[in-house]
């Protein structure tokens, strides 16, 4: 009689064991995680990038060749390109061996208000998407530099 019941003890507890292992080792990772790592990718690329000192311009950022380009500025790099021209190639490179390598999809884009579009790179994301927006301020207005990251 003892040993049916350390035999039905037993049961129980590989049946309790196989649920754990079911519902908690076999569960899918959270979305949520991933999401929240999208959107910080977002906010650091564009943080760096923002940041990125241009050597060809005098050591300036590309924060200060977008607002001159907005403020339609007069500033010509060494290499011939104006500050509306070298932040674009700033973000292709960047972006080149980074989301490309990756095969992410991404779309960024520099504006003026909603009309006036300073650049845009990659494709536009059609379904869900995580987005960082940074505001410059310019003697044009604000400045917006957004990076959609699709997935």
């Amino acid at each position: 009689m003892e040993i049916l019941g350390l035999a039905i003890v037993v049961v129980l507890l590989i049946l309790g064991l196989v649920f754990v292992i079911k519902f908690v080792a076999l569960k899918k990772p959270s979305t949520l995680k991933k999401d929240v790592v999208e959107s910080q990718v977002a906010s650091n690329y564009l943080s760096t990038y923002l940041s990125t000192s241009v050597q060809e311009c005098s050591g300036l950022s590309t924060t200060e060749l977008l607002q001159d380009c907005a403020a339609q500025g007069g500033i010509t790099c060494q290499d011939g390109e104006t500050s509306c021209e070298k932040p674009r190639e700033v973000a292709a490179f960047i972006f080149n061996q980074t989301f490309d390598q990756w095969k992410w999809k991404y779309e960024m884009s520099a504006f003026l208000g909603e009309r006036s579009s300073l650049f845009t790179l990659g494709t536009a994301c059609p379904g869900q998407k995580r987005s960082k927006t940074f505001p410059l301020p310019t003697r044009a207005g604000t400045l917006y530099v957004k990076l959609d990251i699709c997935g």
